[in-house]
This record gives structure tokens, sequence and C-alpha cells, in this order.
């Protein structure tokens, strides 16, 4: 459809330059041109014609559209009120009757679109002539005058000190910041230096602290984690707590109770596996894959969100533990 209509548009501007030429050319035709209204009267019979032959044979559509084509390859000027006479170039339209085999509902479009630009297209264009009038309006005296000259102001002598004394001040407090900014940036880098150095001081010795406690932990250890049963790291567990170590026995618990369900065939224990892939593979058994997942939250938030444990926490996350660790299925 847009096609069409581009289509159109196309043969709109080919057949007529209606209005849009500023100087009408008054040419000599062998035929006499028609009117502007006989023009678009033609265009409404075309379609109107194109309508009708829906019903007729084959042939006798060839005939009929072959016959349009040769009343448009007639026209070639057309005679506006104002007796100026526009040349219009109606081979496209011509072509488009004649083509085969032929599409009536492209011809309908296409008058369609044609008729309805000429009724949208402005009726009154402003050209050149029609301002002319206003020349000779502004031309008249009323509409004439000189603008008047600036006169210089001239400053009081007392005002100009005022403005000379601010500018001499606003000078000299320019340079006294850029004698501070030049020597003062050994001062303030040294400062810069302290901080920063003090900044990794604080983070280092709290990160130094984690990993003194993990290091000693993998020492005692090593990789016995893997020799582990559910015991045992319940006992390790215990003996953490009982530290004050609160963070690596939530740990050791957490391990416990993967173990326990290793044990019992609900899930395999597999130290490459994700928090997330534990949970994906009971996501069958909700009365497992519910605690566990209590659990492995509060295993994430402590380990690796370094969320801060007291006893009562640990002894919460223990009783959940204990719950998980008596689930069968």
């Amino acid at each position: 459809m847009r096609s069409i209509f581009l289509a159109s548009l196309v043969a709109f501007l080919s057949l007529a330059n209606v209005a849009a030429v500023n100087q009408p050319s008054r040419i000599v035709q062998d035929e006499p041109p028609i009117t502007a209204e006989e023009y678009w009267e033609r265009v409404r019979s075309t379609r109107q014609a194109i309508r009708e032959s829906e019903a007729l044979p084959g042939a006798q559509i060839r005939a009929r559209l072959d016959g349009l084509a040769s009343e448009w390859e007639q026209v070639d000027a057309v005679e506006f009120p104002d007796q100026s006479i526009v040349q219009v170039d109606s081979s496209y339209l011509a072509a488009e009757l004649r083509s085969d085999p032929p599409d009536l509902e492209r011809l309908q479009n296409l008058l369609d679109a044609l008729l309805r630009a000429h009724e949208e297209y402005p009726q009154n264009v402003f050209t050149i002539q029609d301002i002319e009038p206003l020349r000779g309006i502004l031309a008249r005296p009323e509409f004439q005058w000189e603008p008047r000259q600036a006169r210089a102001v001239e400053m009081p002598d007392w005002l100009a000190g005022i403005f000379d004394a601010i500018a001499e001040f606003i000078e000299g407090l320019a340079f006294s910041l850029r004698n501070v900014s030049y020597y003062g940036r050994v001062p303030l880098t040294i400062a810069a230096a302290l901080l920063f150095v003090l900044a990794l001081y604080f983070i280092s010795r709290g990160l130094s602290r984690n990993l003194v406690r993990e290091a000693q932990l993998a020492a005692q250890g090593g990789d016995a984690d893997e020799l582990l049963t559910s015991k045992g790291a319940i006992q390790r567990a215990q003996a953490l707590s009982g530290q004050g170590d609160y963070r690596n026995a939530i740990r050791y618990l957490y391990l416990s109770s993967l173990l326990v369900l290793d044990e019992k065939g609900l899930l395999r224990y597999d130290r490459s596996r994700t928090n997330r892939e534990y949970l994906r593979s009971v996501s069958g058994k909700p009365g497992v894959a519910e605690p566990l997942r209590d659990v492995i939250e509060v295993f994430d938030r402590v380990w690796y969100g370094f969320e801060s444990v007291d006893e009562a926490s640990y002894q919460s996350y223990t009783k959940h533990v204990d719950e998980l660790r008596e689930k069968k299925e």
C-alpha cells in the first residue's frame, strides 16, 4: 500500500505542477488545453470507469483501459481561471493504464491518492506578485524613521576608582591562590599519601585476620575436608564455636548438612559444585529444598558477605541445620 501511495504522489507531481510555479508560462498548443475543472473531472470519470470494469471480461477490460490511456495521452496542458496555461505530462498515468496484466486495484488507489492530494492541497498560494502591495505600505512616512545614535556614557571619576580598586583586589586574590596552589602541592601530596597508606593498613589488617584464621584451619585440616563425615564436621564446628570463631563454625555446620544429605542419598556432595547447583539437584524434593535454601542463604551472608555472627545467631543456625539433618526425603 505504501508503494502505491508513493507512486501516486510521483504521478501527481509529474502530471501537474499546479500552483507550484511562481510564474506560469503561457504556451501555444496544437490542441486547446482543458480547464482545471475538466482535468479533475476526467480523473474522477477515469476512476469510476475502472471501478465499473471489475465486472467485465478480461478482453473488455483491456479495451477500456487502452481507450482511457489514449484519452490521457491527448492531455498535455491545463488552463487555470487566470488564463495561465501549465504544461502537464500524462505519460505516467497512460503507462499505468496500459500495463499488462491490468491491475485495477492499483489504478484505483493511484487515482484516489491523486484526488486526495488535490483536495488537501492549499487553494491559495502566495507569490511574489502578492507581496508587491506591501512594499508601498512600508514606504509610507509613518514607517520611516532614523535610528538614534547611541551616546557615549562617561563614568564619574569616583565610580571608576571603585571599579579599579575591586579589580586590583580580585587580581591580588587570584595571585595569592596561585601561590598557595603552587607551594602547597608538596604538603598536600604528602597528606594524600599518608591517608592512602592508612587506608591500606586498616583494609589489609582486616583481611589478614581472616586469611590467618583460614590458613590455620587449612594447616590443621589440609585436604581433610574431603575425608570428613557429617559427624566429624559437627565436632569441628563445636570446637570452633567454643573458641568464639562462629564464622568458621557456621562453615562446618553447613558442610555437615551437605554431608548428611549425601549419606542419605538425597544429593551428591562435590566440592566443585556451587550452592545453587545443590539447590537445583533437590528441586524435586520440596521437603529438603526449602530448609536447605535457608541454610545456604545464611551461610552465603556470613561466609561470602562477611556478615557478623554472635552466639545467638550461631545457635539459631544450629537449629536450622539440625532440622535439615532430620529430613529423610
